[in-house]
């Protein structure tokens, strides 16, 4: 792997005529549930991400409960979602996907992630697959996403435990690793993960693996010279 993860991709640059220039890969648009946010966390995005925090606390607390009793929560809303998005500004994550509220009572376990990569010239997707996960994967097949090549592959680990303090549980990483240009050696990867500790959060966890594959066949590149077709109203942009 040569290069590292790159900034979102700029799809609104234009020319001194106004025509836009760039690539048709440069933006992207998917299928956002309701319940879901998008985060921006790609360097140079804070402003982004301040608005996108702001947004969630704004819609978790009633305008009509009074300003000296929701401070302190919209505060310790703010503090955990940048307390759980830090490890990925960390990591160059161009954008992260969380549940803000609560799917029939139940909160969501799971996440999803953009990364953008560089690699050698008419790389073969399994081999940057293999230099994005740490481990094994015991499943891959070949995919397309909008037109582009892509593989899936699935990752699944046991008896994993985020701290002392936390449950010894299972996870479960899907990826989809999308060529975006071979000359240039572009790729964009969508990870999502899940995780569970029990027969019932197990198959949960199962239904949000086929949640996350339904969202994928709602992707659509959305740069320059791009008709976005057959998408819902409700999509977040992926790139500026």
């Amino acid at each position: 792997m040569s290069g590292a993860p790159t900034a979102p991709a700029e799809a609104d640059r234009g020319q001194p005529n106004g025509k836009p220039t760039g690539k048709p890969t440069d933006g992207w648009t998917m299928l956002l549930p309701p319940g879901w946010a998008r985060f921006p966390t790609g360097e140079g995005r804070a402003r982004e991400l301040d608005a996108a925090i702001e947004q969630v606390v704004a819609r978790a607390l009633p305008d009509s409960m009074p300003r000296d009793r929701a401070e302190p929560y919209r505060h310790m809303l703010r503090d955990e979602l940048r307390k759980t998005l830090a490890e990925s500004q960390e990591a160059g994550t161009g954008a992260v996907y969380l549940p803000t509220e609560p799917m029939d009572g139940v909160l969501v376990p799971a996440t999803i992630a953009e990364v953008e990569l560089v690699s050698d010239v008419g790389q073969d997707p399994l081999r940057v697959v293999t230099s994005v996960l740490s481990g094994g994967y015991e499943q891959s097949d070949p995919a397309e996403v909008d037109g582009r090549p892509a593989v899936r592959v699935v990752q699944t680990k046991h008896n994993m435990r985020r701290g002392p303090d936390w449950p010894v549980v299972s996870t479960r990483q899907v990826l989809y690793v999308v060529s975006r240009d071979e000359a240039a050696g572009e790729w964009l990867v969508l990870s999502f993960s899940t995780l569970w500790n029990s027969e019932k959060t197990e198959l949960l966890a199962e239904a949000l693996v086929l949640f996350f594959d339904a969202l994928m066949t709602t992707f659509r590149w959305a740069g320059p010279g791009t008709r976005i077709l057959n998408l819902p109203e409700r999509s977040v942009p992926g790139s500026a």
